[in-house]
């Protein structure tokens, strides 16, 4: 009895904590959308600008995205995972008040640059185009 009411309080506990985004390597509080719809050409990519242009994430939905990304390897990340040439910037705020810039690829990939030469990698769903 004593172990379930433990993880009762923990599940009421958790149920109530504010939602954050989860990356493993930092506590995500607010994440903003500079600009979406960026088509980058590629040689061997099948998406048009013109399909891209029609791209478009808000903060509310790029904070879900983030929520439900997870972290990855920089080699998963570079080669098992599906890519678009379509992608969003933006920056976002941690926990502790740190400031980074992130990419995100219409596919559900992104990155968090944490400086320039270190990036946590993240994988997520896949992001829809605007109806």
């Amino acid at each position: 009895m004593v172990r379930f009411s433990a993880l009762l309080v923990t599940l009421l506990l958790v149920a109530q904590a504010p939602a954050q985004a989860k990356p493993t390597s930092f506590v995500i509080k607010r994440v903003h959308v500079e600009q979406a719809g960026i088509w980058q050409e590629k040689s061997d990519g099948d998406e048009t600008r013109e399909r891209c242009a029609r791209f478009h994430l808000s903060d509310k939905a790029a904070t879900r995205w983030f929520a439900k990304a997870k972290e990855v390897t920089e080699h998963a990340w570079r080669e098992e995972l599906d890519w678009t040439q379509c992608f969003a910037k933006g920056t976002l705020t941690t926990a502790d008040g740190k400031t980074y810039a992130w990419d995100l690829d219409r596919s559900g990939r992104g990155q968090v640059k944490v400086s320039d030469t270190v990036s946590t990698y993240l994988s997520g769903p896949e992001l829809p185009f605007a109806k």
